[in-house]
């Protein structure tokens, strides 16, 4: 049983509102570790560097399909593929 257009359609925008979310939040660990200095001990640059595996992961699943669509060989979607696997 396959999804309707409805559902796929819903499946995407819950798959990009939750990235968003996501987006911000590493945006927010990012900053604060650059501006702060009390924040700059080891156990929090851990989190600073995962941050940014988060924030380059939350990129690609925020163009969601949009890629796929463009088939496999397109630009879009091989950088989707780089930015997830990274």
């Amino acid at each position: 049983m396959s999804l309707t257009e409805n559902q796929t359609l819903a499946i995407e925008i819950a798959e990009r509102t939750a990235s968003s979310f996501s987006v911000l939040g590493a945006a927010f660990i990012i900053t604060t570790f650059v501006s702060n200095r009390r924040f700059r001990k080891p156990i929090n640059r851990l989190v600073f560097y995962a941050a940014w595996g988060n924030l380059s992961a939350n990129i690609g699943t925020m163009m969601s399909v949009s890629g796929v669509r463009q088939g496999s060989d397109s630009t879009l979607c091989q950088f989707q593929g780089f930015l997830v696997q990274w």
